[in-house]
């Protein structure tokens, strides 16, 4: 076993909705924003971390294969198959805590496939939610929201905060071939946990409407690419590595 090649992924993740990808808050002050979006603390922007999307890509491609990985899943810990050929441990890795494996198996099975950058807002949608700074937050939007109890009583208001629809994020992943079988497993695996993304969504509040995704071929007009096909909107590129 060893490194053949990288395949180097790269698009741009359109927001069809509003985006929210949230941050913890320890302390709040009086007129806060409830839910705060997560930011790059050096230039205030909102951005998509790397372990939130390669996350959600890992829980889509679970939940479509089913079985074990579901039933098998521990309270704060991923399913941790003992089969080096594991399609999900062998793209996403496992923890070194995670991993029940036997020694020899991790051994066999290799370095995690899949790396994921984070993802920052292009140039241009940078510019475009600097002109619309003076409805919202800086790069955002501040979504007022009610919760109204069931069985009467007052509402009870409450601000979140989102990335507006529209907004556009570089995406990179990098990919690991140390086999023919990584090789199917890009095409059968990842790219199904992609399809998946777009189906489902990304972040926070999913089923209120929030977090459709859509990815585009970044050296592509948008215009020219709704309806094509996942794979016909990401720029794939390998580097081979010389003797490979």
């Amino acid at each position: 076993m060893r490194l053949q090649k990288l395949k180097r992924i790269r698009g741009i993740l359109l927001a069809k909705t509003g985006l929210r990808i949230g941050m913890s808050r320890d302390q709040m002050a009086i007129g806060d924003v409830d839910n705060p979006v997560i930011r790059n603390p050096l230039t205030d922007e909102p951005y998509i971390p790397g372990s939130s999307l390669k996350g959600k890509l890992r829980y889509l491609l679970e939940w479509s294969l089913g079985g074990d990985y579901i039933l098998k899943a521990k309270e704060r810990q991923v399913y941790a198959s003992p089969d080096p050929k594991d399609p999900v441990a062998r793209i996403f890795g496992l923890a070194p805590e995670n991993d029940e494996a036997a020694l020899k198996v991790a051994r066999e099975r290799g370095p995690t496939r899949l790396l994921v950058r984070d993802a920052y807002l292009t140039e241009e949608s940078k510019r475009e939610l600097e002109r619309a700074t003076a409805r919202g937050g800086l790069y955002t939007e501040i979504k007022q929201e009610v919760f109204i109890p069931r069985l009467g009583g007052n509402a009870n208001p409450r601000t979140t905060e989102r990335v507006p629809a529209g907004a556009r994020f570089l995406v990179e992943m990098s990919y690991r071939v140390l086999d023919e079988l990584d090789e199917a497993y890009f095409g059968k695996y990842l790219m199904r946990a992609l399809e998946l993304l777009e189906l489902d969504g990304l972040g926070g509040h999913i089923s209120r409407g929030y977090g459709q995704v859509y990815f585009l071929h970044p050296d592509k007009p948008p215009e020219a690419q709704e309806g094509l096909p996942l794979r016909e909107r990401l720029k794939v590129e390998e580097v081979v590595l010389e003797g490979a």
